[in-house]
């Protein structure tokens, strides 16, 4: 009989990739998870892996075990959640990762309302990129990862369930005194000499940007790349600099203080979800943090 335990470090590995990060993900040595994916298909009777260059890739036999057994977890996860539902207790710690600036805008009140209503409940964040964040909540690393529509969810959708959270969107910050303050909406295309500090590092946010630049016909000036935005607002308040940003980012507190907020065209939206591996949303302590997400998008985005 195939092991259950050998079977989710095989399903993890499709996820991560890498025998060292599965071995970090689930607190194993990296000889630990080598000898059980070893017994895994000793037990198979079959090759399910084999190396690709710096990282494994599954084989057909693997690829196939690994897309049978979601039903499994699925299934583990809801005798769980029934379980859990019986005692009806909120209790214990539910691992989180989100983008910055859902982590600004969102989770420092559902915090605060969780921390009221259910203190044996213990909500640890992390802050990933949305690429990343859904990985994690695949190889479950994670029970919730909040994620905007610029990541494919293709990959994961037989692993993941996903739920609408808000939408979220972007708006040209600037120091008070600049000369486009004022203005109720500014197109893009009527900006192309401004100078601009964005953050180019996160590869699908940069490229959302840009293509919007593109489409109005202007290639950005970007003199400052910030993955920081509280310090690319302390440089846009200070010069003549501008910058673009997610309307969640801008609920830190004295965040505007000697800076405003002007409105583009053309309107540039995403979409923020949850992701959480299929089974669990029926778990109290899950559902308390679902409910709480999205308790407290409802009342900063209407």
């Amino acid at each position: 009989m195939l092991n259950l335990g050998r079977l989710h470090l095989l399903s993890e590995l499709s996820v991560l990739g890498t025998i060292t990060a599965v071995a970090e993900a689930v607190h194993l040595t990296r000889p630990a998870v080598s000898q059980q994916l070893a017994q895994l298909e000793q037990e198979a009777e079959t090759v399910l892996f084999e190396r690709v260059g710096k990282r494994i890739e599954l084989t057909p036999a693997g690829k196939r075990i690994v897309k049978q057994s979601h039903e499994l977890f699925r299934i583990v996860n809801d005798i769980e959640s029934e379980l859990a539902q019986g005692k009806a207790e909120v209790v214990g710690e539910i691992r989180l990762a989100t983008f910055g600036s859902a982590g600004v805008g969102i989770l420092p009140d559902v915090i605060k309302q969780l921390s009221a209503s259910y203190p044996q409940l213990t909500l640890t964040v992390v802050e990933l990129e949305p690429a990343d964040a859904i990985k994690a909540a695949a190889a479950n690393q994670v029970d919730i990862a909040i994620i905007d529509d610029m990541v494919d969810t293709g990959p994961f959708s037989e692993k993941l369930d996903f739920f609408p959270l808000c939408s979220d969107q972007f708006v040209v910050v600037m120091a008070e005194n600049h000369r486009l303050a004022g203005r109720k909406v500014i197109r893009l295309k009527e900006m192309p000499n401004e100078k601009w500090a964005l953050n180019l590092s996160a590869m699908h946010y940069h490229s959302f940007l840009l293509r919007a630049f593109h489409a109005a016909g202007v290639v950005p000036k970007v003199i400052a790349n910030y993955k920081n935005s509280a310090a690319a607002l302390h440089l846009v308040k200070q010069t003549d600099i501008i910058t673009l940003l997610p309307t969640l980012m801008l609920h830190m507190d004295d965040a505007l203080n000697g800076l405003t907020t002007v409105n583009i065209s053309p309107n540039l939206t995403r979409k923020v979800s949850i992701a959480l591996p299929k089974g669990i949303s029926t778990k109290p302590s899950v559902r308390a943090v679902f409910d709480a997400l999205n308790d407290i998008a409802e009342k900063i985005t209407h």
